[in-house]
């Protein structure tokens, strides 16, 4: 567009044709005199529908100082339809009970950075949100990246919950792709990223592994959200242990990587969460105070499934720790194993909901880790 004189409020006027109401999105706040181009993010349109758009500005007329608003020619564009939602998120065998939780979708929307089309709901448990994660795998296909459930007053996730699988959830060694940011999902004045982590000996211990999602690197940043990380203790914990080897939490990830199944009958379901039990402890990020988790937990639950895609069998175990440093220690000692049943005791859930109850009952009330940690 060219223009002899400067140029304010510059950007696109757009509707969904057949409508009358023009609908304005500003690119830039001002321009000078002649000729370019500038663009903008149209959000929240509906799949499958005709737009009609038209190029705006309000240019200044050097004499008066006054200024007139001109307009381009209406053009007009068809989104894409909508992709392909491979399941109901909240029906699948990794999801916990969310019965009497009073679940309500607030919102939806993008995050093109993160290939994230992402799902915000509400719950009627104080300060509790549940966001949905998703990726794009091909065009046409949206595919669940993870769930977390979300605790504003602690700043952190109760909970996440996600699926492993090689075939569907490739390991293609994207690496860490750290940008670490505020969940679109989640109200921004309930997150913090805990800024002073690296000097008080905490740090923004992962709930979903970036290890466990490297199929691109925008699925991976996804789990770079303040929402999949609490405060959780480094050295002989969540990392490496002074004078080498990892620690416990590092150690019991990387067995969930090491026994990711491949296929279509096999799946590893992974919900990870924190408990907050004892004397309560805060730290400062910012302005806020955010609590300390007493321990973090991983449940985890190994199905086979028939072609139809029904659970047969059940494998389960559980671990948890207190957070802080386990120097020394095999992440399944027996003071970190436990069953599921016992996790859910303490954190107040169901987990694995969803699988067929007389599968659930003896895979969460094992304790016996063998099938999982080949020990």
């Amino acid at each position: 567009m060219t223009t002899q004189n400067a140029a304010q409020n510059v950007g696109f006027q757009y509707r969904k044709s057949g409508t009358s109401t023009w609908t304005f999105v500003k690119a830039k706040e001002t321009i000078g005199i002649g000729s370019g181009t500038f663009t903008a993010t149209l959000e929240g349109l509906a799949p499958t529908t005709q737009y009609q758009y038209k190029a705006v500005m309000d240019v200044v007329d050097p004499a008066t100082g006054s200024y007139t608003t001109i307009e381009g020619s209406v053009c007009s564009f068809t989104t894409a339809a909508q992709p392909v939602i491979e399941t109901g998120y909240f029906t699948d065998y990794v999801m916990p009970d969310l019965s009497g939780m009073g679940v309500s979708l607030q919102a939806s929307g993008t995050n093109n950075d993160r290939d994230d089309a992402w799902y915000s709901y509400n719950t009627s448990r104080s300060n509790r949100q549940i966001a949905i994660h998703t990726y794009h795998p091909s065009s046409d296909v949206e595919r669940l990246n993870y769930v977390v459930l979300y605790d504003g007053s602690k700043y952190a996730p109760v909970w996440t919950a996600h699926t492993m699988n090689s075939s569907l959830w490739p390991n293609n060694n994207v690496g860490r792709n750290e940008s670490w940011s505020s969940d679109p999902a989640i109200s921004l004045a309930q997150q913090t990223g805990l800024d002073n982590a690296g000097t008080v000996g905490y740090s923004r211990g992962h709930l979903v592994a970036s290890e466990y999602r490297q199929s691109t690197v925008a699925q991976n940043k996804q789990t770079f959200y303040y929402s999949n990380q609490a405060p959780q203790w480094q050295d002989g914990f969540n990392g490496s242990v002074t004078g080498g080897g990892n620690g416990v939490w590092q150690n019991l990830e990387n067995r969930v990587v090491t026994m990711t199944p491949s296929g279509s009958t096999t799946m590893l379901y992974v919900v990870t969460g924190v408990l907050y039990e004892g004397t309560a402890k805060t730290l400062p990020s910012g302005s806020k105070n955010v609590a300390i988790p007493s321990h973090f937990y991983k449940c985890i639950m190994k199905c086979t499934l028939s072609s139809a895609g029904v659970p047969t069998s059940a494998q389960g175990i559980a671990f948890v720790y207190t957070n802080e440093s386990h120097a020394g220690a095999n992440y399944y000692d027996s003071a970190f194993v436990t069953s599921i049943d016992a996790i859910e005791t303490r954190a107040g859930f169901d987990f694995f909901a969803r699988v067929p109850t007389n599968l659930q009952a003896s895979a969460e009330a094992n304790t016996s880790h063998a099938w999982f940690t080949g020990k």
